[in-house]
């Protein structure tokens, strides 16, 4: 009978420490009330809470067009030639454009774009990012972009090669509104190249210049990264560290919201791909908005714009050089414009 009470009495305590020891890492780990304590905090710019992020992104199908230009698209050559060219004339700070290779025909993919709005597909609410499908279409998109902005440097001095550039724009905007940071890092990287290209270009410049001036690419890559921290934030498993992660990713866009410099470095993300040189090269674009528009203006014979929206620096123009006052570096892969032109 002894033997059989020290055994029960072992056994109670033994389920005690397993209570205890679960409780302790439930409290440590696995918290619902944090992970939606932490998604319910506003985010800056008026993006709401996490809650509410679902709501802005109805579904819809991807339409005809988009289904064209994925045909045209598949239909291109698999080789590096294109990127290469396109890179390399960017990161030239001369007014002129070297020999192009061998370019793909690009007219039906620009007359389609001209032509006709592109709808791409995604899922209503919050899901997972980086899913196979929108990593697809990012393929096929800037598949496209480079092919029509080699295109347009093939063309020189022609101002047709405006029309490549301007079905570029209407390819970026097509991704207004798309949830995910890989579709708005597609985006920023078609408008960079936009930009890059445009000052080398005849002149006049096109009306529909003014509007990719005008668009900043820091707000949508802040939704977008609103929107990957919410999908985190369905996690069947809400510890504790998501808790965290989510809140320091809130603050890393709270801290970016206000920014008025254009050398920024930010923090590292917790959760997904690190984010700290797309940070960087958007508050860059900043700068290199300013440096096309200058440009422009001092082949149109007018003076340049020495204000800079960047609060750390300011342009000059000696009669030959248009200069930033800073460099921004930025990291590789990525091939930048130089923020040193020579225009003449």
């Amino acid at each position: 009978m002894k033997k059989l009470l020290v055994v029960i009495a072992i056994i109670a305590v033994g389920a005690w420490v397993v209570v205890a020891v679960v409780g302790w890492l439930t409290s440590k780990f696995w918290s619902k009330s944090a992970v939606a304590a932490s998604a319910a905090r506003p985010w800056p710019g008026g993006l709401g809470s996490l809650d509410s992020v679902g709501a802005r992104y109805p579904a819809q199908q991807t339409n005809v067009a988009a289904e064209k230009l994925a045909s045209l698209a598949a239909a291109l050559p698999k080789n590096d030639t294109v990127e290469n060219f396109v890179g390399r004339e960017i990161a030239r700070g001369q007014l002129t454009i070297g020999a192009p290779p061998a370019l793909p025909d690009v007219t039906a993919m620009r007359a389609l774009l001209l032509r006709e709005p592109v709808v791409w597909g995604r899922l209503g609410g919050v899901h997972d990012i980086g899913d196979t499908k929108t990593s697809d279409q990012r393929g096929v998109q800037m598949t496209v972009a480079r092919a029509l902005v080699a295109g347009a440097l093939a063309k020189a001095g022609d101002p047709a090669a405006w029309e490549d550039l301007h079905a570029v724009w209407n390819l970026a905007r097509s991704l207004d509104g798309q949830p995910q940071v890989m579709t708005q890092t597609a985006a920023m990287s078609m408008a960079r190249m936009i930009n890059a290209v445009a000052w080398k270009l005849p002149l006049p410049a096109p009306p529909w210049l003014a509007e990719l001036q005008q668009r900043d690419l820091v707000f949508p890559l802040l939704a977008a990264y609103q929107y990957q921290a919410a999908s985190y934030q369905h996690t069947p498993m809400p510890t504790v560290l998501i808790a965290k992660s989510v809140e320091h990713d809130r603050r890393i866009a709270e801290a970016l919201f206000p920014e008025t410099k254009c050398d920024v470095s930010a923090a590292m993300n917790d959760l997904g791909v690190d984010l700290s040189s797309v940070w960087r090269r958007a508050f860059r674009y900043r700068a290199e908005r300013e440096a096309t528009a200058n440009a422009l203006r001092v082949r149109e014979g007018k003076a340049i714009e020495p204000h800079s929206r960047c609060s750390d620096g300011a342009w000059t123009f000696d009669g030959a050089t248009l200069r930033f006052s800073r460099a921004i570096a930025t990291q590789p892969p990525d091939r930048p414009m130089p923020l040193v032109l020579r225009p003449r």
